[in-house]
């Protein structure tokens, strides 16, 4: 399974963006590796902003490279933010990203979570949150019976609804990534395109929510794992 090392390294987050520059289907902010010194000068105001991030303008998303689940991820506004976020936080390096304003017509972010395998796909999850930054975790799911029951919607009508929409954009995806099996974060821009927000082989994927609360996502799951389960038969074989 994932016999391509080489191409599991690539999905970084400007190395995924890098793929999509230009596509119709797949919307991936622009996003570029770079040591501090380039950001302090965009801070500064010695290195325009679209040198170090092109086609880009502020607000942008900053973070420290190999930060993950949000830590020290934040949107900054101008370069007077840009200076105070460098000031709290000092690392060697930083991506930076063009930030996409994502939100549905009610003002709420929605994010998903979903699994290739192989020419399949499968949805893990998905999140509604009034913050831009959604992880299921603090979109508040738990607590608002609206937005479970919005998910388990968008689960059963998966197929037939978001996949179908965007299945060019996922042929899109395989194309380029060429894996067996990879999962990605993402939502929709507000012309529908499918919004990439990052690709990896490593996503967590779990059936372990409450089944009171959650009655609907255990089958989900379990389809899911007997997908994923049939694959790797299908290559050890």
């Amino acid at each position: 399974m994932n016999g391509a090392p080489d191409r599991i390294a690539a999905l970084t987050r400007d190395g995924v963006a890098a793929m999509f520059e230009g596509s119709t289907r797949v919307r991936a902010p622009v996003a570029r590796r770079l040591d501090r010194a380039r950001i302090l000068g965009v801070a500064a105001g010695t290195l325009c902003l679209n040198k170090a991030l092109p086609g880009a303008a502020f607000p942008v998303i900053i973070r420290p490279v190999d930060s993950h689940a949000g830590h020290a991820l934040e949107k900054i506004d101008d370069a007077a933010a840009l200076a105070s976020y460098l000031e709290a936080t000092v690392q060697d390096e930083y991506y930076l990203t063009a930030f996409e304003d994502y939100s549905s017509p009610d003002g709420l972010f929605r994010k998903q979570r979903l699994a290739f395998i192989g020419d399949q796909v499968f949805v893990s999850h998905l999140a509604v949150s009034e913050h831009w930054m959604v992880h299921y975790l603090n979109a508040s799911m738990a607590e608002r019976a609206e937005r479970r029951a919005e998910e388990a919607a968008f689960m059963a009508s998966f197929d037939t609804g978001f996949a179908l929409r965007h299945a060019a954009a996922f042929d899109e995806l395989r194309t380029a990534f060429g894996l067996d099996y990879f999962a990605i974060d993402c939502g929709e821009t507000k012309d529908g395109r499918l919004l990439l927000f990052e690709a990896d082989v490593a996503m967590i994927i779990h059936a372990m929510d409450s089944e009171t609360l959650y009655p609907y996502k255990k089958p989900a799951m379990q389809k899911l794992f007997a997908a994923f389960q049939a694959r790797l038969a299908a290559q050890a074989a």
